[in-house]
């Protein structure tokens, strides 16, 4: 065998040859307590595992953590309704429907702002056990980006909108059975409208339903989809496990639970299809703030528990259907990000050298 020449005092050793550059997948072995982060890119239902420090038993902290802000965030939040009242407290009673919502929703602007802060607290409770907890940044619980990609978020926003007024215009085109005559009818329902303090509700809808719907995302998809993520690989069961809890938590009768769940199952569906919230967000604001919309000048009741139809349902598999299929079209036509690499965890420090200014030859004279 030949062996290479020796090299000389002082020559340059050869170059390596170029690396890849930007971060690269942590294929090593975890250490104690940690779980291996994979090689490949990162939907998003398993973006916790992008944190190298991740734990697998963390949600088991963080969810609690959330609840017992959420808990005092709520209690501060009653404290505050009652100060406003202390001068009449009857009139800080408020009057539950079968469906959950107070009955006088759209009648008191108090009420209303009770009702939506109320569910937006959640957000900041949420976010805190994310902090404490991880995994970091904060931001991966919106999206592979870590952070809300505001110009995705419009454009859903925008479409959903538009998907919803089109099929809402079809719908008022088409007769419906008027329940005085009996007699098949189209056309717009009477306009209710209460001056100055339905203006203020709307500015309420058009300000804190946004705002509402992006907590219940967090809430209700965000944080559940991660937290099986870290345990199941398949999305499906990050997309689907979470689905009879956000249904249950809206007081409708079986047809209204059912649209709810069609909702539900197509937001989580986008969430891991497009990396992100924001198509689930677009999409519940467009129906929340339409809905209450509507139902603020009478044209429609979304706090009903009982008179719904098959038909409902129907609707509801359209139109979200419909968004879905637009979502996915423009997301591909856009190229959206929607996986992101794992980190390696910082080296361990070598451990430390002891310097001894004693020869060995020269300790044993």
């Amino acid at each position: 065998m030949v062996q290479p020449p020796p090299e000389r005092p002082g020559a340059t050793p050869p170059a390596e040859p170029p690396h890849d550059v930007g971060p690269r997948p942590d294929t090593r072995h975890a250490q104690p307590g940690q779980a291996p982060a994979p090689a490949a890119g990162l939907a998003y239902h398993r973006l916790a595992l992008a944190d190298p420090r991740h734990r697998w038993w963390s949600p088991l902290v963080e969810i609690p953590l959330a609840g017992a802000v959420y808990l005092a965030l709520s209690f501060a939040l009653g404290l505050v309704w009652f100060a406003v009242h202390a001068g009449d407290p009857a009139s800080a009673r408020i009057e539950l429907g079968p469906s959950g919502y107070p009955v006088e929703l759209f009648t008191r602007p108090g009420i209303f702002l009770m009702t939506f802060l109320g569910i937006i607290v959640m957000l900041p409770a949420v976010l805190v056990g994310r902090l404490v907890m991880g995994p970091r940044p904060i931001g991966l619980i919106l999206s592979a980006a870590g952070r809300l990609r505001w110009g995705w978020l419009t454009r859903c926003t925008g479409l959903a909108v538009a998907v919803f007024v089109a099929v809402q215009a079809v719908m008022m085109l088409l007769p419906v059975e008027q329940a005085e005559t009996g007699a098949a009818q189209a056309g717009l329902p009477q306009t209710v409208w209460n001056g100055g303090t339905s203006l203020a509700i709307l500015v309420m809808i058009l300000l804190l339903v946004p705002v509402q719907c992006a907590t219940e995302e967090v809430v209700f998809r965000g944080l559940p989809m991660q937290t099986l993520g870290r345990w199941l690989r398949h999305p499906a069961w990050a997309i689907l496990l979470p689905v009879p809890v956000f249904v249950l938590g809206h007081g409708y009768d079986p047809w209204g639970q059912a649209s709810v769940g069609v909702l539900a199952v197509v937001a989580g569906y986008l969430t891991w299809r497009t990396g992100g919230l924001e198509a689930a967000i677009g999409l519940h604001s467009a129906n929340n703030v339409i809905g209450l919309g509507l139902g603020l000048i009478g044209w429609a009741d979304p706090t009903a528990s009982s008179g719904g139809a098959p038909g409902d349902l129907v609707v509801a598999v359209v139109v979200d259907g419909l968004y879905a299929l637009l979502v996915v079209r423009l997301a591909r036509r856009r190229n959206l990000p929607r996986l992101r690499m794992p980190l390696m965890a910082p080296p361990m420090a070598p451990p430390p050298t002891r310097f001894d200014p004693i020869p060995e030859s020269r300790r044993n004279p």
